[in-house]
Formats: C-alpha cells, structure tokens, sequence
C-alpha cells in the first residue's frame, strides 16, 4: 500500500522542515537560530512555535515532552515530503506531466551544464534496471 502524501507545506513551513531534516531531534531556540540563519527579516520565537503547531497537527513533526525542553522530530522522511510537495506542484502547475515540469525547468535556463549532464545519465539509465515483479 502506497504511503498516504502528507498535507501541503507553505513557503516558510518547507524552511522549518528543511531545517528539521539536517539536524534532529532539535529545541524550539535551536531551530529558531537554523531557520533565521541567513534571513534579512528574522522570524520571532511565537510565530514559529504557532508553524510548529501547525506542522504538527498536519503530520509533518512530533514533540517530544518527556525532557525540560520540547524537542521537534520530523516524521515525515525527508524524500517521501520532497516527493509529496514535487507530486503536488507538479498537479497544480502542470497539470500532472513530468514531462512540462522538466521542459520548464530546462527551457528556463537555470539548469547548469552539469545538471543537464546528469539529468541526460539519469534518463538513459532509468531504463536499464527494471524491477522485477511477482507473478
């Protein structure tokens, strides 16, 4: 059975989960610092503590109590939630093709070089190791 996709991320809870990827279990301080890192207008301790909740209750992260600081775990892996928001986009802007989403992506030309080189391998290769089914 197929993973269920979790619900949609905004712009600034994707930034929280980014952070929550790289460094786990982290305290609400501690991913405050990761996610205002490099920001020209820092967001407060309340505002993320309210996307916190949030993520929470859409089944993104857990909290954990049982010390004197809650700690955030996210609980969706971080490649099923890229996969989940990329499926997501794709259907809202593309109308479902991968093969739009790809096409704007190298016609807008901000695909390097070695980007389409890899992308040219990972076409080619695909094909070469199919999986094996069960009858």
């Amino acid at each position: 059975m197929a993973k269920k996709s979790p619900p949609a991320l905004s712009a600034a809870e994707q930034a929280i989960m980014d952070a929550l990827w790289k460094s786990h279990p982290v305290s609400v301080l501690d991913l405050l610092e990761a996610v205002n890192a490099g920001r020209k207008e820092p967001i407060t301790r309340n505002t993320l503590q309210t996307q916190l909740t949030r993520l929470e209750a859409k089944g993104w992260i857990k909290r954990d109590d049982s010390g004197r600081t809650h700690l955030y775990d996210p609980v969706v892996q971080e490649t099923h939630g890229r996969t989940s928001v990329l499926a997501e986009l794709k259907k809202r802007f593309f109308g479902g093709s991968s093969l739009a989403l790809v096409r704007c992506l190298v016609e807008s030309g901000d695909i390097s070089e070695t980007e389409l080189a890899e992308l040219r391998k990972l076409v080619r290769d695909h094909g070469k190791t199919k999986p094996t089914t069960k009858p």
